[in-house]
C-alpha cells in the first residue's frame, strides 16, 4: 500500500510473483510454516495484518507507550524460542506479538529489509512496573539462544533481548489524540523514530534500574585493524566500505557481515555467504581478474573481509558511456570490436574458474568491472558454490539474468555470460524474465541497428558468432510455465505503407484485449494492469483505467471500420467506477487525481457529467492542491479550467473565478518561481513522479505550458512574461553533452525524456514558437539532437522512446507525418512481445506487461495518435 513519507514521497509496496503483472502485496498466499502458540482461556488473539499475530490478556490496562522488549532469533531455533517467550508472557500477563510465518521471518531478516525494522521477531509490551521482572525472567530463559542485533535498540544482556522506548498502541478516546507514530512527553508531542540506531526520545526519564544498563557498553573484542574512509552502502547484513589497512595503509574494499542477518530463503546467512566469497577468492588468488584477499576474520560478533580495490567501472555504465545512442557521434565504429574482446575475456575467465570448481552464480553487468584498455575483472563472489554435481535453483539474480529452470551451477554461469553478451549487442535483457528466449529478438534488432550504422560485416558477424556460441552453452528448455503464451518476435518487420500501420495498430489493440481478458479473470480491483507506480492510483491521466480506455478509443478510431465489440459497456463501467470513487481520492492533479478524471470523462464524450463534476468541485480541488506543477498540482488544475472555459462549457461566474485564480497563480510565480518548482539540477536520480521536480510534467516547463495556453486564450502579456520566465528557470537545470545535445541534469545522468527532459522542453518551445522571443528558438537544434536517438532503454511515453519520437514529430510544419509513424513503430518492435495474433508491451523496466499511459500500451497508443494528429494529445490545449 502507499504510505506518505513526507510531501508527496511515496513508498511503493508491490508484488512480483504474478507471471505477467505487477500486483499489490496482498496478491500472493503465504504457504510457509506458521508460528503458533497456545491461547490461555482469558486471553485473546488477533491478526491486524498478515505479518503479525497479537496476543493480550483480556481486560488488562496497557500503557500507551513505554519500553518495548524486542526479541530476535536465529531461524533454526525460532519456534522453540517463541514457545519459551509465550510461556513467560502468559504467566506474567504481558501482551506480545510475533511474526506469523517463516516466510515473514525470512523477509524480516533479509539483506534488503530496512535496518530500522530488521531482526524483530517478538515484541513484548510490559507496563513500566513490570519491566524489570519480565526482563529478568526472559534473560534467564533465553540465554542459550542466538539472534541478530536489532539496530534500533540496545541489547539487555547476553540473550537476544533488546529495548527501545516507543508507542505500544493507538490513543484511546479519553487520551490525548496523537498519531500512532507520535509519543506524548509531558505537554509535548515527539516523533517515535524508528532509526537503525538506539536513541532515547527527548524528555523520557528511564526508571532507575535501567540507568546502569544504559551506561554499560556492549562487549567488543579485538583491535580494529582498518581505518574506514567512507561507506559505499549499507544493508541489513552490514556495510561495504572504502577502507585502509592500519598496518601498511593499503586501500581495500571492506565487507561486513552481521551475525544472523541477510537470511535467504535457502536458510543461509550473510556471514556464510561472506565465507563462500572468501573461499572462492582464495582458490582464485593467483588471478589478476579477481580481488586479492588482504584480511578475513571476526571482530566482536561481526565477520569482515578485506579485499583488493579493483579498478574500473561497472559494465552497465561502460555500455552507457560507449553504446552508439546517436548516429552522428558514432564516428570510430569500434564499439563491436571492443565488445568482442570483452566477451572473449568473459568466456575465457568463466572456463578458467570452472576448471577450479568455482561457480559464481550471480554474473550480471554490475559484477563485471571494465578498466583502461577494456580489461575486465569479476567481483562479488558471495553466491559462489564449489560443486557442479547437482542441479540447483538459481537463487539470486539481477533482473533479466535468472536462469529459467533448475539447472547445473555451470549452466547458471553461462546463462549470465550469455545475457551479458546479448546486452552488449542490444541493451535490452530485462524482459528475458517475462518472455523465454527474448534475446533472440534483441539479437535481430542489434544486427539491424549496427547494419544501419554502417558497421563492418566482419565485426557484426564475429559478434554474432560469439552470441551463437554462448546460446549453445545454454540448453533450450521446454517452457511449461504460464509465460509460454508470450513469445519473442523472430522476424524483421518494416513499415512501408499506411496499411502496414493499420495492421500494427490492429495487433496492438488485439494484444491489449487479450491482456484485459487475462487481468479481469484474476483481478477485480481495477480494469487494467499498470506499472507499480500506479497500482494505488485510479484517477488522472498517468495510470487510471479511464485514461487507458480513452487511449484505446483514440487509437481504435484510427482503424478503418474497427469493431468496438464490448467497448461501450466497459466504458460505462469504467466511468461509473471513476465517479463513484471520485470523492475517495486525496489527489487533485491532472495526472494523478480528480481534475484529470474530469477531463478524461469529458474527452470520452460524457460532456454533461464532466461539466457537472467540474462546476461542483473545481474550487475545492484547487484549494486542496498543495503542489504547483502540471502533474499533480495547480498548473494542471488551472489548465483544465482554461480548457473548459475555451469550450464555453461553464458559466461566467465560474469562468471569472478561474481567471482570477490564474492571475494570482501567475503573479505569485513571477515573484517567487523557486517556490513553485526546484530551480536547477536535481540531486535525486529517479523516474518516480513524486521524486521529480523538473521537466514538462514536474517542473517549470509544465508551468510554462499553462502560461502559453493562457496567453493563447486571453492575449494578456502577463502570461507571455510568465511563459518566458518559466522557460528560463527550466533551462537552468539543463547541460550540453559531448554530442552538443541539451539535456536535463538529474543526479549522475542527463535525461532527454518527455516527462523530465529535452523532449518535454522541445514540445513546449515548438508549441509556443509563435509567442516566444527568438532567443528561445536557438535551443531547438540542441534539444532535437538530444531526442534523435537510435536506441532507448525504455519504450514508454513518459520516460522512453515513444515520448522522444512524439517530440521529434509534432508541432511541425511537415504535412506528411508518415516517416514519424514509421520510425516509432519499427523501433517499438524491439520491446514488444507476441501474444496470439497481438502485441503486448513490457512497460518501463521490462519486467511485466503494463497498459498505462506513463509506461505501457496506452502511452504508445496515445503517442502514435499524437504523431498522426500533430499535437500532444495527453495535454488539454486551447
Amino acid at each position: 500500500m502507499i504510505e506518505f513519507l513526507g510531501d508527496f514521497v511515496m513508498d511503493y509496496n508491490f508484488n512480483l510473483e504474478h507471471p505477467f503483472f505487477f500486483t499489490n502485496n496482498d496478491y500472493s498466499t503465504d504457504t510457509s510454516i506458521k508460528y503458533q502458540v497456545s491461547l490461555p482461556f482469558n486471553w485473546h488473539e488477533v491478526m491486524n495484518n498478515d505479518e503479525w499475530v497479537y496476543q493480550y490478556p483480556i481486560g488488562k490496562f496497557v500503557e500507551r507507550q513505554g519500553w518495548k522488549i524486542h526479541i530476535s532469533s536465529e531461524y533454526n531455533s525460532s519456534h522453540e524460542l517463541l514457545q519459551d517467550v509465550a510461556k513467560i508472557c502468559h504467566e506474567m500477563r504481558i501482551p506480545f506479538k510475533h511474526l506469523s510465518t517463516e516466510d515473514k521471518f525470512i523477509m524480516r531478516n533479509g539483506k534488503l529489509v530496512s535496518r530500522g525494522f530488521s531482526g524483530k521477531f517478538i515484541t513484548c509490551y510490559p507496563n513500566q512496573n513490570e519491566l524489570e521482572s519480565v526482563l529478568q525472567r526472559l534473560e534467564s530463559a533465553l540465554k542459550q539462544y542466538n539472534g541478530p542485533y536489532i539496530l534500533s535498540d540496545k541489547r539487555w544482556d547476553e540473550a537476544p533481548i533488546y529495548l527501545r522506548y516507543g508507542v505500544f498502541r493507538p490513543s484511546r478516546d479519553d487520551e490525548k489524540k496523537v498519531a500512532i507514530d507520535e509519543l506524548i512527553v509531558g505537554d509535548e508531542v515527539v516523533k517515535d523514530e524508528r532509526l537503525p540506531v538506539f536513541k532515547i526520545p527527548k524528555g523520557i526519564v528511564p526508571p532507575d534500574f535501567l540507568n546502569k544498563w544504559l551506561d554499560k557498553k556492549d562487549k567488543k573484542q579485538g583491535d580494529f585493524p582498518f581505518i574506514i574512509d567512507n561507506a559505499i552502502r549499507f544493508s541489513n547484513s552490514g556495510g561495504i566500505y572504502n577502507a585502509k589497512l592500519k598496518e601498511d595503509g593499503k586501500k581495500i574494499i571492506l565487507k561486513e557481515a552481521r551475525p544472523y542477518t541477510g537470511l535467504g530463503f535457502d536458510g543461509t546467512y550473510s556471514s556464510e555467504r561472506l565465507a563462500s566469497e572468501c573461499k572462492a577468492l582464495k582458490i582464485l588468488n593467483e588471478w589478476s581478474e579477481t580481488p586479492k584477499i588482504y584480511w578475513y576474520g571476526k571482530i566482536w560478533e561481526h565477520t569482515f573481509l578485506g579485499i583488493e580495490h579493483m579498478k574500473g567501472v561497472p559494465l552497465n555504465r561502460w555500455v552507457t558511456n560507449n553504446f552508439p545512442l546517436y548516429e552522428v557521434v558514432d564516428k570510430t565504429k569500434d564499439y563491436l570490436l571492443r565488445v568482442s574482446k570483452i566477451v572473449e575475456k568473459l568466456i575465457d575467465l568463466t572456463n578458467k574458474f570452472h576448471s577450479e570448481n568455482v561457480y559464481h552464480q550471480d554474473l550480471h553487468l554490475g559484477n563485471i568491472l571494465v578498466k583502461d584498455e577494456d580489461e575486465i575483472s569479476i567481483i562479488d563472489w558471495e553466491q559462489a558454490v564449489f560443486s557442479n554435481d547437482e542441479k540447483v535453483v538459481h537463487k539470486v539474480a539481477a533482473p533479466g539474468f535468472r536462469a529459467w529452470r533448475e539447472t547445473l551451477p555451470s549452466e547458471i554461469d553461462w546463462y549470465g555470460i550469455r545475457q551479458i553478451a546479448h546486452y552488449l549487442y542490444m541493451p535490452l535483457v530485462t524482459t528475458s524474465d517475462l518472455t523465454y528466449n527474448y534475446v533472440s529478438q534483441t539479437r535481430i534488432e542489434g544486427k539491424k541497428l549496427f547494419e544501419s550504422l554502417d558497421y563492418t560485416r566482419e565485426h557484426i558477424d564475429y559478434v554474432e558468432s560469439l552470441l551463437s556460441y554462448l546460446d549453445s552453452k545454454c540448453p533450450q528448455i521446454e517452457n511449461i510455465s504460464r509465460k509460454k503464451v508470450l513469445k519473442p518476435m523472430h522476424e524483421i518487420r518494416t513499415i512501408e505503407s499506411e496499411q502496414d500501420i493499420q495492421d500494427f495498430i490492429i495487433k496492438l489493440l488485439r494484444g491489449f484485449t487479450l491482456t484485459y481478458g487475462q487481468w479481469r479473470k484474476e483481478f477485480q480491483s481495477r480494469f487494467f494492469p499498470v506499472h507499480y507506480y500506479g497500482l494505488n492510483f485510479n484517477q488522472g491521466i498517468a495510470f487510471s483505467d479511464l485514461a487507458i480506455l480513452w487511449s484505446y478509443q483514440q487509437l481504435a478510431k484510427k482503424v478503418k471500420n474497427f469493431k468496438f465489440d464490448d467497448y461501450y459497456e466497459i466504458r460505462t463501467q469504467v466511468i461509473n467506477e471513476a465517479v463513484n470513487n471520485f470523492k475517495k481520492s486525496s489527489f487533485s492533479g491532472l495526472f494523478d487525481g480528480k481534475i484529470g478524471t474530469i477531463w478524461l470523462i469529458y474527452e470520452l464524450g460524457e460532456i454533461d457529467r464532466a461539466v457537472e463534476l467540474f462546476t461542483t468541485h473545481f474550487i475545492e480541488i484547487f484549494e486542496n492542491s498543495q503542489n504547483k506543477n502540471l502533474y499533480s498540482g495547480q498548473a494542471g488544475i488551472l489548465l483544465v479550467g482554461l480548457y473548459f472555459l475555451s469550450k464555453g462549457e461553464i458559466d461566467n461566474k465560474l469562468g471569472e473565478e478561474i481567471l482570477i485564480r490564474l492571475r494570482e497563480y501567475t503573479l505569485n510565480y513571477i515573484e517567487n518561481p523557486e517556490t513553485f518548482c526546484k530551480v536547477g539540477a536535481s540531486d535525486v536520480q529517479s523516474n518516480d513522479p513524486y521524486e521529480n521536480f523538473g521537466g514538462l510534467l514536474y517542473g517549470h516547463a509544465g508551468v510554462a505550458w499553462l502560461f502559453g495556453e493562457a496567453y493563447k486564450l486571453t492575449g494578456e502579456s502577463i502570461y507571455k512574461n510568465g511563459l518566458e520566465l518559466a522557460v528560463d528557470k527550466e533551462l537552468v537545470a539543463y547541460k550540453v553533452d559531448s554530442n552538443n545535445s541539451l539535456q536535463y541534469s538529474q543526479g549522475h545522468r542527463l535525461l532527454p525524456y518527455l516527462a523530465t527532459g529535452s523532449a518535454g522542453l522541445l514540445l513546449l518551445i515548438n508549441r509556443n514558437k509563435e509567442i516566444l522571443s527568438s532567443k528561445y528558438l536557438k535551443y531547438l537544434t540542441s534539444l532535437e539532437r538530444a531526442t534523435d536517438v537510435v536506441f532507448c532503454v525504455l519504450p514508454g511515453l513518459f520516460n522512453g522512446f515513444c515520448g522522444l519520437e512524439v517530440a521529434n514529430n509534432i508541432y511541425s510544419d511537415i504535412d506528411d507525418n508518415f516517416s514519424g509513424q514509421k520510425k516509432l513503430i519499427e523501433q517499438l518492435y524491439r520491446y514488444l512481445c507476441v501474444i496470439e495474433e497481438g502485441f503486448v508491451i513490457a512497460g518501463d523496466n521490462g519486467l511485466k506487461i503494463t497498459t498505462d499511459i506513463a509506461s505501457g500500451f496506452a502511452g504508445v497508443a496515445i503517442g502514435l495518435v499524437s504523431i498522426m494528429d500533430n499535437k500532444l494529445t495527453i495535454l488539454p490545449q486551447i
